[in-house]
């Protein structure tokens, strides 16, 4: 390929064993990994790509694509297309799965990034601002949250309590990951013998559950429950992620991970309860509860 007009995939640096810290990124890493699109992976941690793209964004010729979606209508008409072999009926069901995936795990991993007071301050915060240069890391970290707070609200637009709408959301996830369980059986891939879009949208979501140290992940242990979608998260990891390094490359994780709240020091505490104070009163006040 001509070196001018190289495919080019802007995304989140890696991290945990993740080719990717952001689910978003990952799906387009991992769908151009699947199909062979000869593309160069660069990060986005530096000052001229942070100024110049977001993150994902694939790049060809003088096009820009900024959305997953974008990126594979995109592919498709180079002939990058996972699902060309699917016959009409499995494209319905595969559409199906992709919206339920979509809809269902997509908000629980907002709330875990971004919402959960704890995973914010002990983990998600603390990387993105090592991982970005000054001052994307506070750009990033502040749109993330918005971003996260926008979609909670959108689906719980009645919802201020946080402990109720992360039941909501672990819910409706449990019940998604039943389902695709049950689909995928002793299969190794939703269709046929290689991954198509399902599977790389369902390892978008999955690993990062299984594999970022979040401080709170209660979902993790329900995820045990379905040892074939973990086989399938290792199963693409063999096959397209071998050399991933273990381990973090930004924050340092304590063997011991610490579960009760008598473990956590008593600046944490205040930290954390100004943190969610905060929180729930800005929802509060974007709708208009303080204002009557």
């Amino acid at each position: 390929m001509d070196q001018k007009h190289k495919f080019q995939l802007i995304v989140f640096d890696g991290d945990f064993s993740l080719p990717s810290i952001d689910p978003e990124s990952i799906k387009s890493i991992l769908y151009t990994a699947v199909a062979g699109v000869p593309v160069e992976v660069r990060l986005f941690n530096n000052l001229k790509n942070c100024t110049l793209y977001t993150a994902p964004t694939f790049v060809h010729k003088n096009l820009k694509f900024k959305t997953f979606s974008d990126i594979v209508l995109y592919l498709k008409t180079l002939h990058f297309n996972l699902d060309r072999n699917l016959t009409p009926k499995e494209a319905s069901e595969s559409l199906a799965l992709t919206n339920l995936v979509q809809s269902k795990l997509r908000p629980l991993l907002e709330y875990y990034y971004w919402i959960d007071v704890r995973n914010t301050f002990e983990l998600t915060n603390i990387w993105f601002m090592r991982s970005l240069p000054i001052p994307f890391n506070y750009i990033y970290t502040r749109r993330f949250r918005d971003r996260a707070v926008d979609l909670l609200e959108s689906l719980h637009p009645t919802e201020t309590n946080f402990d109720l709408i992360k039941e909501y959301v672990q819910r409706a996830a449990t019940e998604c990951l039943s389902n695709l369980a049950t689909r995928l059986g002793n299969e190794d891939y939703f269709y046929g013998n290689s991954p198509t879009t399902i599977d790389v949208l369902v390892y978008s979501y999955i690993a990062p559950l299984l594999k970022v140290p979040f401080p709170s992940n209660e979902i993790k242990n329900v995820l045990s429950m379905w040892p074939n979608l973990a086989n399938l998260i290792k199963r693409i990891d063999d096959q397209y992620f071998p050399n991933l390094p273990k381990g973090s490359k930004y924050i340092k994780i304590e063997e011991k991970v610490k579960t009760s709240d008598d473990e956590v020091s008593y600046m944490a505490i205040l930290i954390l309860t100004v943190s969610a104070t905060s929180l729930v009163l800005g929802f509060a006040y974007s709708r208009g509860y303080l204002s009557q």
